[in-house]
């Protein structure tokens, strides 16, 4: 046996439908009750280009292991959505393998970086002789990993922590327009609604020049939510305090009916995307989540 108990990972094509639920347009995924995502098409721009993958399970020291693969089609990109899928999917399922066969330390920040060589070269072969563009996405992937996550990150789709108590993080880098104008001292919200804020500086894809993720890592030392999510959502909530108050909002909406307990993740994951829309849905919009350390199941 391995020395993980790890579920097949989950994306929109994934067979298990009781875990798998909807159409490409708006579905929901719930490998586990303590993890689960999220996507929809938004109001007023179809079709769905986002992708999810995900697989969650527990560790010989009964510990949470997971990894989550967000991506974002580029909207300008002839084959973004078929792009989205092969990027969440590849990159989930290396990093899967990986942590299924592991019985030591694993150098993440080679893992990740191979993960997202190994999504790319899927989407240049799938693009054959197409134009460099037509096969454009981001990708941000998330893995916890003996009381740590690791993410990885190419584009602007984010990861954010959100602990219970405590300040939350943004766990990502976008590559991107604004954050360039950030790093030379412009003000965020000024930058990230500034004329080609969302223009990305790097992407997977054919005529990528680099698909090296910025990567970072943490610690878990208190109880909290980590997320993942496209710019659908985090257009509304860029900076973290905004983030967790919308996050804090979708759990307390999640929670009506037993306001004393933690609501599976993926039920927060749809108060999110529902939110978004509410907002505006000015985009594809899709979120994942992960509840640290695990939801008690001997409490639902």
């Amino acid at each position: 046996m391995t020395p993980l108990e790890l579920d097949d990972s989950y994306s929109h094509g994934g067979a298990d439908v009781a875990r798998v639920a909807g159409d490409r347009e708006s579905f929901v995924l719930r490998p586990a009750i303590w993890a689960g995502g999220a996507s929809d098409v938004g109001l007023r721009h179809a079709p769905n280009q986002d992708a999810i993958a995900m697989a969650a399970g527990l560790g010989a020291d009964g510990r949470p292991v997971a990894v989550t693969c967000v991506s974002d089609g580029v909207s300008t990109s002839a084959q973004s959505e078929s792009a989205s899928v092969l990027a969440a999917e590849t990159a989930c399922s290396y990093l899967a393998d990986r942590l299924r066969g592991s019985r030591a330390h694993i150098d993440f920040a080679k893992e990740l970086t191979a993960a997202f060589e190994t999504a790319n070269a899927r989407i240049v072969e799938a693009a054959g002789t197409s134009t460099p563009g037509t096969w454009a996405c981001t990708l941000v992937a998330a893995v916890i990993w003996h009381g740590s996550l690791y993410v990885g990150s190419v584009g602007d789709s984010r990861a954010y922590w959100v602990p219970d108590d405590g300040v939350p993080l943004v766990l990502s880098t976008d590559d991107s327009m604004a954050q360039a104008k950030i790093e030379l001292g412009v003000d965020r919200e000024i930058a990230e609604n500034s004329s080609g804020a969302h223009a990305i500086t790097k992407w997977l894809g054919p005529g990528a020049h680099t698909v090296q993720p910025s990567l970072t890592v943490i610690d878990i030392t208190e109880p909290g939510w980590l997320l993942t999510c496209s710019d659908g959502l985090w257009n509304y909530a860029s900076h973290p305090e905004a983030m967790a108050d919308a996050v804090r909002a979708a759990i307390s909406r999640a929670s009506t009916s037993q306001p004393d307990l933690v609501p599976p993740a993926w039920t927060v994951c749809c108060e999110l995307v529902d939110w978004a829309n509410e907002m505006g849905g000015d985009d594809n919009v899709t979120v994942t989540m992960f509840r640290l350390p695990p939801i008690d199941l001997a409490a639902l």
